[in-house]
């Protein structure tokens, strides 16, 4: 299984570079997030209450003293805790519902050892080091090509832009273990129906685990992509956990971006799409690939910003939306394309009646594929449906991208084959 999820991580990286960079960048911000609720002054001050049962947990880094760093903040979400409470298994708790669990005081903030990590940490330091060697020098040989006027293949410009994607989502999830495996069991003697009383939550309405309440959080690009792997599941293909309560936190959840880092990623993705368009001139082996090339370009770059529209729109929605139910708190928007009262006009409109229900039943589970009808991931058809036409020409982009990247190698000029002479930029090195 562990395998499985990540060969699917990598065929997604291959396809969808931009996705993973995206995943990256809304966990470290999640993470981000965490550290600085952990380094709240009221935690500090309980963090002193218990300092004797914390003797190896707080850090110190500029003066400052630290209980939560963002190593500690990755390793909770990625399920590095499991929650065991009275008659029930244990389950995964992420960074912010064991902060409510300490700030209730149901448990104590663990004692954290750097072998929690460091021993789930596969990524070794001299490996990265050597990855990035590599990577450096096939971009200076990029550069050297380009300089000298000798032809950068489409393969190298694809390598380039994966690089530059790749590269961030490192940054991104440098504090990141490389995985869990075995979890820190956190034991406590309370039931889970009890301290969703005390929280005034209805013990039969989580979803994924009985503490959703605390840290669970939606967001329109969340929905669009849960819709998306519930079709991958009903294909055999699950990213996730398929019990209830999950046993694991899945890797490839999407967090909420602020709009400040939505806006950082549209100028990063921009600079990715922006390599392939250094080919827009190169002699491609026909008129048609270079065509189809320069349109994969175009499209790529065109959809991200009608994304961004929609994330616009969709987000402005969601605002009007928020304050209309506070001004009229008993408005409620029907979810259903069918009114929920009123009788059809005549019998003879029987036969419409039964074709819209069945229309409308079809919408829903198109609406919400979730398998346990899940409400916080319904999606509105005019939000879902444009998402995947642009999903669909997406791929067939980047399907293309890469296809080509290998049709070129049947007629390259003479000087793809050129090697850089350094001695040009240094000739003293002759």
């Amino acid at each position: 299984m562990v395998l499985w999820r990540k060969f699917a991580l990598t065929a997604l990286g291959i396809a969808c570079p931009e996705v993973i960079l995206e995943m990256a960048a809304g966990q470290w911000v999640r993470a981000r997030q965490c550290v600085r609720e952990f380094n709240s002054d009221d935690l500090e001050q309980m963090q002193a209450t218990t300092q004797q049962h914390q003797r190896t947990k707080a850090t110190e880094k500029g003066g400052t003293k630290e209980i939560w760093t963002m190593e500690m903040a990755f390793f909770a979400d990625m399920g590095g805790f499991r929650l065991q409470t009275k008659n029930r298994e244990p389950f995964p708790i992420d960074a912010r519902q064991l902060l409510y669990l300490v700030r209730k005081g149901y448990v104590q903030l663990p004692v954290f050892k750097p072998q929690m990590i460091d021993d789930k940490n596969k990524v070794d330091v001299l490996l990265r080091a050597i990855i990035l060697c590599q990577i450096s020098w096939f971009l200076i040989s990029v550069i050297g090509r380009w300089a000298q006027h000798l032809v950068v293949t489409t393969a190298e410009l694809t390598t380039v832009s994966f690089i530059f994607c790749s590269a961030l989502t490192e940054l991104f999830w440098w504090h990141k273990p490389a995985d869990v495996v075995m979890a820190e069991v956190i034991e406590i003697d309370v039931e889970v129906n009890e301290i969703l009383a005390n929280a005034g939550q209805d013990p039969n309405a989580w979803k994924m685990t009985p503490l959703d309440f605390a840290s669970r959080e939606e967001w329109w690009w969340s929905k669009a992509w849960w819709n998306f792997l519930n079709i991958l599941r009903k294909m055999h293909c699950s990213f996730g956990s398929e019990g209830r309560p999950i046993d694991r936190i899945a890797d490839s959840c999407q967090r909420v971006l602020p709009r400040r880092e939505q806006y950082l990623l549209l100028a990063i993705t921009t600079g990715c799409f922006a390599v392939f368009f250094i080919a827009w001139n190169d002699d491609f082996p026909t008129a048609t690939e270079r065509m189809f090339w320069r349109a994969s370009c175009i499209t790529m770059m065109s959809l991200l910003y009608v994304g961004l529209a929609i994330s616009e729109v969709v987000q402005a929605y969601n605002i009007f939306q928020r304050r209309s139910q506070q001004a009229s708190p008993g408005l409620s928007t029907p979810r259903s394309g069918i009114p929920a009262h009123g009788n059809w006009p005549t019998p003879k409109f029987g036969r419409i009646k039964r074709l819209v229900k069945r229309l409308d039943k079809t919408f829903n589970k198109v609406r919400n594929n979730s398998p346990d009808d899940d409400p916080e991931l319904y999606v509105p058809l005019r939000v879902i449906l444009p998402l995947y036409v642009m999903g669909f020409a997406y791929f067939f982009c980047r399907t293309y991208i890469l296809i080509e990247d290998a049709l070129e190698l049947r007629s390259l000029p003479a000087s793809a084959y050129a090697s850089v002479n350094w001695e040009k930029f240094w000739p003293h090195l002759g």
